[in-house]
């Protein structure tokens, strides 16, 4: 049990410092993107998972493996976070923060709705309600927005929400590959990464060269941006996530990286990047709400449900019967 504890904890906070490095991201990716990487979004993640690639590679040389399964698991996650980042790239072009940090933690919301089209499980009426508060919360985040012009910043919510969804497909895929002990959470940590490096230095050599000779890279600026979305938000990240997945509850793991908005938001306003707003505060607001609505309170009536079982089977049981179990279960924890 000790152990079993102190991997969750370590979880947690592997997490938290996820939704951090996150949170600090949509507002340096929105810098980089203005200053430098403009024409180029496809680029700026390359360097993001060509780095992170070569970090995991130097600190978990010795246990990684190349075989049909680690490449085709690995892989197909790697071909889903290319094609995200890719989206959540070009949005973040036309959107401001805030609302690529709002929307981007959107995700939480879809992965329900992947497990019923996967596992034929109809999420409850409380997921559907979340959805139509998420509806709301754009409504009111792109009503009368003048900063960049409507039409921008509405083309960039969209292309976010897209990359959303395919957010909470990987981590489903995730999820599927780690519980079913298809791949190990190093693998699948690598492998993704690495494929998305791969996909992204094609794309761009592609359809941006052209966009090459034309930059300004100003290296005093760029640089330390870099190193923490490279770094921080990508290596470290992808890491503790996947991590995470295996040792804490969906729900935690939701509920702790779905806290990357309003950092994000917070963030951006301090920094004076975009101005104070209530229809930015109330809009995030509702889509954070929404999120609690399907991803957490739904967590909370089934561990409650799943207590209630237990009771109910406790009391039916000899009580000798109970403290053998209870030994037994104790020894198995301490194994683990």
């Amino acid at each position: 049990m000790v152990k079993t504890n102190k991997q969750h904890s370590i979880g947690v906070i592997l997490l938290s410092m996820t939704a951090i490095f996150w949170g600090a991201g949509f507002v340096l990716n929105a810098e980089l993107l203005k200053e430098t990487f403009f024409k180029t979004p496809a680029l700026l993640n390359a360097f993001r998972f060509v780095f992170a690639t070569l970090c995991l590679l130097a600190v978990f040389n010795k246990k990684i493996r190349f075989n049909k399964q680690v490449l085709l698991y690995g892989g197909l996650g790697g071909v889903v976070l290319f094609v995200a980042f890719l989206l959540q790239a070009t949005g973040q072009k036309y959107t401001t923060p805030s609302h690529s940090g709002f929307f981007t933690a959107s995700y939480v919301m879809f992965v329900p709705f992947i497990a019923w089209i996967a596992y034929k499980k109809r999420p409850s009426w409380i997921s559907f309600i979340g959805v139509a508060v998420a509806i709301a919360g754009l409504i009111v985040l792109n009503f009368d927005n003048d900063d960049m012009g409507f039409k921008n910043i509405w083309l960039g919510d969209v292309l976010t929400v897209s990359s959303a969804v395919l957010f909470a497909i990987q981590i489903f895929w995730t999820d599927f590959s780690l519980k079913r002990k298809k791949i190990d959470f190093v693998q699948m940590t690598f492998w993704q990464v690495a494929v998305a490096a791969v996909l992204f230095v094609v794309y761009s050599a592609i359809f941006e060269g052209k966009h090459y000779s034309s930059m300004t890279f100003d290296l005093s600026y760029c640089w330390w941006r870099l190193l923490i979305v490279i770094f921080g938000g990508t290596a470290f990240a992808y890491y503790s996530q996947t991590y995470a997945q295996i040792h804490l509850a969906a729900t935690e793991t939701s509920l702790i990286l779905a806290c990357e908005s309003p950092i994000g938001a917070f963030l951006s306003m301090i920094l004076l990047i975009e101005s104070f707003s209530w229809q930015t505060v109330i809009g995030g607001g509702l889509v954070v709400v929404a999120v609690i609505l399907v991803e957490v309170i739904p967590g909370i009536v089934n561990r409650r449900k799943q207590l209630n079982v237990t009771t109910d089977n406790a009391s039916t049981t000899d009580g000798t019967e109970d403290t053998t179990e209870s030994a037994s279960e104790s020894d198995t924890d301490e194994l683990t």
